[in-house]
C-alpha cells in the first residue's frame, strides 16, 4: 500500500488533495448507511480537550506522529478496536464529548493498524453535497508519472453546497465515508466555488477505477 503522510499544500485547479488508500476489506463496525457521504470533522486537539489524560480511549490508540489539528486521532489494532468501539458507545465517553461527535475507522493499513477519526455528524444534510450531487467522475493521469487521479464535478446545486461547506471548513479536515468507513480526510485550503475537485494520491489505475466505481454507483 502506498502511504502519503502529508497532504500536499495548496490546491490545484481549486481542488482538494486527498491521501492514498488501499481497497483492503473495510472494517465492519458502524451501522452501514450503504452510501458515500461527506462529513465535517473535529480535531484531535478538540477531542483531547474534552477528556482526561487518563481516559480509557488513550489506552487503546497510538497517537505517535499525529497532527493535533487533524481529524485523525490515532490508530489501533483490530483487537483493541473491538474494546475501543464498545467504550465509545458507552455513557462514560458519550457524556464527555459533543453529541454530534462520533469515532469512525479508516481502511486498515498494510501494518494491520486501523486509523481512527473524529467525525462530526451533519445536522443539516440538505446543505451538504451527496453522491447524487456528483455530475461526473473521471480518471486522468496525475502528472508525468504512472499515477492516476480522479476529477469530480458537482451539479449546479451540488457546487453551491460544496462552496458553502468548503468556505466554512477552511483550515479543517473534511471526511469522505463509504459504508461508515473513512476513505479520506483532506484539509480544506480554500473555498471551492466551481464545484470541481481532484482526488490525488498516487493511485494505480486499478485503485482509481475502484474509487470511481464507488462514487458512480
Amino acid at each position: 500500500m502506498k502511504t502519503i503522510k502529508h497532504i500536499i499544500p495548496g490546491l490545484i485547479l481549486s481542488s482538494l488533495i486527498f491521501s492514498s488508500f488501499s481497497f483492503s476489506p473495510l472494517v465492519k463496525h458502524i451501522s452501514q448507511p450503504e452510501e458515500v457521504i461527506f462529513c465535517e470533522t473535529y480535531t484531535q486537539r478538540e477531542l483531547a480537550a474534552r477528556l482526561n489524560p487518563e481516559d480509557s480511549l488513550f489506552i487503546w490508540i497510538n497517537m505517535e506522529d499525529t497532527d493535533p489539528e487533524s481529524s485523525k486521532i490515532g490508530s489501533c489494532t483490530e483487537t483493541d478496536f473491538k474494546l475501543l468501539w464498545n467504550y465509545v458507545q458507552g455513557e462514560a465517553f458519550r457524556s464527555r464529548v459533543p453529541e454530534d461527535l462520533f469515532i469512525a475507522a479508516g481502511v486498515e493499513t498494510a501494518t494491520q493498524m486501523i486509523p481512527l477519526y473524529a467525525i462530526r455528524k451533519s445536522t443539516t444534510k440538505e446543505t451538504f453535497p451527496s453522491k447524487q450531487d456528483l455530475a461526473e467522475v473521471s480518471i486522468r493521469k496525475d502528472g508525468h508519472e504512472e499515477n492516476y487521479a480522479l476529477f469530480l464535478s458537482f451539479s449546479e446545486s451540488g457546487a453551491k453546497k460544496w462552496a458553502v461547506k468548503t468556505r466554512s471548513s477552511i483550515g479543517r479536515d473534511m471526511a469522505i465515508l463509504f459504508n461508515g468507513t473513512v476513505l479520506s480526510a483532506p484539509r480544506v485550503r480554500e473555498e471551492i466555488k466551481n464545484g470541481k475537485c481532484m482526488i490525488s494520491g498516487k493511485f494505480t489505475e486499478s485503485e482509481a477505477r475502484q474509487l470511481k466505481s464507488i462514487l458512480d454507483n
